[in-house]
């Protein structure tokens, strides 16, 4: 667990004495009345919501000591509901739904609410919660948990949270997928870097997710990069496998500092050296995932800078790679020397090879790129037309892979039904344009026969409605 950083210490501290001294918090001390926590609630809730999701979108490695801090009684409870769900979320869960590890973090929160004195208020707003993250744990910690709490009534709560449907992989599988629907949206994802050789099994996998998570979207990671630096750095983590992702991560969405990239460059090489097919197809196999994933961002720019500390020096499969694709970027995917130097440089792996497959899924990101980037004016779809007649039967001759045929046949079809949703009039000329190309090109490319062909442009009849 990260320090908490003292501006945000101080923060928090203002944010407890202003609870304190709330004329709703004596309003409710006195009258013990639901109403007087409820006002409460409204008037800080937000101060902290506000604050925290600042601290979690600039600073996430100190999110768990920003919520211990929440544990100080002088909060009254407030926000540990939603600091409960959080702590259920994060948990790294295995295929059987359970955590892969305890989730103290959780047990820790609940206890404190446990024996928070407002907890009648606060459990009404857990439920959900506690029954999700009991579900995900094993049994040996939610009776350890329960039965360590003093109040009997707060142990009966807790012991009917405990779902019959969790005994049951489709039963937590549901519970989980039900309660995480509800955090849509929200950030509020973090997971430990490893600091000894041990975790670096147990903690790389939650950790990746997270930094995915983060490069996948708008938020500023200035605060992760001296920790990733660190961490695939760190010289007693050499030659193990497990760096080699966070690696990838680093080179594709962060920028190192200059003092920093030859450090980085260093430990790179150090494994190309030690285990050179086993890291660059490991490496390969990462970036096709990220290629396959439609919710992380990996094109020409990730690809490129990752390239980037990619050392050339090296003759292995990483070199030969980035130097195709800094050849496919920098002179396009029309260019017939592209086409040339793959299939000069495909012969030298195996066909289903990570190498080869990730330079067919370059190469359909570029069409990818072309039938999202144009609309359905006649000038848009014509030059649809003009592009992927030539680089179509190219590349399908270039590759020769069927999964990549089957691939731009898809993008074809949904470009085209878009037009055909715009160009209605059968016996206009843009319908009748569009659909002689597309039937003499699809069946010379192998997408469709003629008698699919004749289905696809055929008009669904309306359903009569019965009187």
């Amino acid at each position: 667990m990260y320090e908490l950083n003292e501006a945000y210490a101080q923060h928090l501290e203002a944010i407890a004495e202003a609870i304190q001294a709330s004329p709703n918090l004596a309003s409710y001390l006195e009258e013990e009345e639901d109403q007087f926590y409820d006002l409460l609630k409204l008037e800080f809730e937000p101060q902290i919501e506000q604050a925290y999701q600042q601290m979690i979108d600039f600073s996430p490695l100190e999110i768990e000591s920003f919520e211990l801090k929440l544990l100080d009684e002088r909060f009254e409870g407030l926000f540990l509901p939603r600091v409960l769900g959080y702590s259920v979320l994060r948990g790294e869960i295995t295929e059987h739904y359970y955590y892969a590890r305890q989730n103290n973090h959780f047990g820790t929160i609940l206890k404190a609410i446990a024996q928070n004195s407002n907890f009648d208020q606060l459990s009404n707003r857990i439920g959900q919660s506690v029954q999700c993250g009991f579900a995900l744990s094993s049994d040996i910690f939610v009776t350890s948990l329960v039965n360590n709490i003093s109040s009997k009534r707060v142990r009966q709560f807790m012991q009917a949270q405990r779902s019959s449907d969790a005994r049951t992989m489709e039963g937590r599988r549901r519970i989980e997928r039900r309660y995480r629907r509800q955090f849509k949206g929200r950030n509020y994802h973090y997971a430990p870097f490893p600091v000894e050789v041990g975790e670096l099994t147990s903690h790389t996998t939650a950790m990746i997710d997270f930094l995915l998570f983060r490069v996948s979207g708008s938020l500023n990671n200035d605060a992760l990069l001296p920790t990733l630096h660190e961490m695939v750095t760190r010289p007693e983590f050499a030659g193990r496998e497990e760096i080699l992702k966070p690696m990838a991560i680093y080179g594709a969405y962060f920028t190192p500092s200059d003092e920093s990239e030859p450090e980085l460059i260093a430990a790179i090489n150090r494994e190309r050296k030690e285990k050179p097919e086993a890291t660059a197809d490991a490496i390969l196999n990462f970036i096709l995932s990220l290629k396959n994933d439609s919710a992380i961002p990996f094109g020409p720019e990730q690809e490129q800078m990752l390239g980037a500390i990619i050392d050339r020096s090296i003759e292995d499969d990483l070199t030969a790679y980035f130097n195709l694709t800094d050849k496919i970027h920098a002179d396009g995917f029309v260019s017939p020397d592209v086409q040339e130097a793959i299939q000069e440089e495909q012969p030298k792996h195996s066909g289903l090879s990570n190498f080869n497959e990730n330079i067919r899924q370059t190469i359909f990101g570029y069409f990818a790129k072309v039938a999202a980037g144009l609309g359905t004016t006649e000038e848009e779809y014509m030059q649809w037309f003009e592009i992927t007649g030539k680089q179509i039967p190219a590349y399908i001759k270039v590759f020769g892979n069927e999964s990549f045929n089957q691939q731009l046949r898809s993008l074809a079809k949904k470009y085209t039904k878009e037009l055909l949703k715009v160009y209605t009039n059968k016996r206009g000329k843009d319908y009748r344009d569009i659909k002689k190309t597309t039937m003499t090109t699809w069946m010379a490319y192998g997408f469709m026969t003629e008698k699919q062909l004749k289905e696809f442009f055929k008009t669904p009849r309306k359903k009569k409605v019965e009187e």
